[in-house]
């Protein structure tokens, strides 16, 4: 039998519309977080902060106290909006569109939603509950990783972000590369006097591949993969171009690391010497957390007992989420777990079921409840 919490989904509907009317385009945090922090302190939380730089930090809000804790994470920034993006929450039915409304502020307003039953319950935990809102996920990535350092420890991490409400205990890492390749403007008549930029990179880009996609398969995640993103160069069709710039995405699988990513990449540009050159932007290892942890034991329970959906609802993710710098940063199981569908995250319709997260509120407060039991 589920325990008897309390949730107002007409208001986790109106907070999501209002979450998502706050812009907060990466690294524009501020005016969401005071939003949320004026929130959190209405509900009866005492805020704690982690700051990342002068004008941004994380929020942290808690209940109970000891061991274990199990830290609820969602993350306040959106990508930049596109030209035909939903710039203010729209409602049609169940379906609410805009901007960040599936990534990642359903998450976020699932997991007040959470916090806020399990507090106005007045069950006494035996250990203790963290939401931790974090920023900077779509930039560099220094919003868990910055907490951490800080002091900010727990023993399991359940992240939200769109997955359709399966268990997602392991997803790609991933290294972005800026590169530059050198060659030699000529006349566009004579070809063969200069060397084409353009295509030097187009023979880096391949070589790259080779070489960073030489691992086997992951069951849940697949194969490797680089893709190039951007490619810039030249200005006229008719001069053969001494300069070409690109950013490349590699995704890992597991067990593959970042390290081994980077040897590899070490080992093409040292080979291609003056020719060309390159820049990590941002890296993250893959995530793998156990099949058996009793995290997913947990979840799979509170599912079964509340959807009655199989335990076979286990996935693989080809995105990066903060749950690997959880396991990577505290050595802890963490998972990835939330309301929305991934393929819409960044897109230009983007948008969330309703009823979707408020089963996700239900869910991660009740899968709070199994964890962390009662005193």
């Amino acid at each position: 039998m589920t325990t008897q919490l309390s949730f107002d989904d007409n208001y986790l509907t109106e907070l999501l519309a209002r979450l998502v009317n706050i812009p907060s385009v990466y690294p524009h945090e501020k005016e969401i977080l005071l939003f949320l922090e004026e929130e959190l302190a209405r509900l009866g939380f005492a805020i704690k902060r982690y700051p990342v730089t002068d004008d941004r930090w994380n929020i942290l809000v808690r209940i109970g106290e000891g061991e274990p804790i199990l830290c609820l994470n969602a993350h306040c920034d959106t990508v930049q909006p596109t030209g035909d993006s939903i710039p203010e929450a729209r409602i049609e039915g169940d379906t609410l569109y805009g901007l960040g409304s599936m990534d990642d502020k359903a998450s976020i307003t699932a997991m007040i939603g959470a916090m806020k039953a399990v507090a106005d319950s007045g069950i006494k935990l035996s250990g203790t509950l963290d939401l931790l809102l974090s920023v900077d996920e779509e930039g560099d990535a220094k919003g868990v990783r910055t907490a951490i350092p800080q002091g900010y420890r727990c023993d399991m991490a359940i992240i939200g972000e769109g997955s359709s409400l399966h268990i997602v205990p392991a997803h790609c890492g991933l290294v972005f590369l800026e590169i530059v390749t050198h060659g030699k403007a000529t006349h566009g008549s004579l070809p063969m006097l200069g060397v084409n930029a353009i295509e030097l990179m187009y023979q880096l880009v391949t070589e790259l591949r080779e070489a960073v996609t030489d691992f086997p398969p992951h069951p849940k995640v697949g194969p490797p993969s680089l893709c190039l993103g951007i490619l810039r160069g030249g200005d006229r069709p008719n001069r053969v171009p001494d300069r070409c710039e690109a950013s490349v995405d590699i995704r890992l699988v597991p067990p593959m690391t970042v390290e081994w990513v980077l040897d590899r990449v070490r080992g093409v540009f040292d080979r291609w010497g003056d020719k060309a050159e390159y820049r990590v932007i941002k890296q993250g290892g893959a995530l793998d957390t156990p099949l058996d942890s009793p995290l997913i034991a947990a979840i799979r329970s509170v599912k079964e007992r509340i959807t009655g959906a199989s335990h076979d609802e286990v996935v693989g993710w080809r995105g990066w989420t903060e749950a690997e710098a959880f396991q990577a940063g505290l050595g802890i199981d963490a998972v990835v777990f939330g309301p929305g569908e991934l393929i819409r995250a960044h897109s230009a319709n983007e948008f969330v079921s309703l009823s979707e997260v408020h089963q996700a509120a239900r869910l991660y407060a009740e899968i709070a409840l199994e964890i962390l039991g009662a005193g």
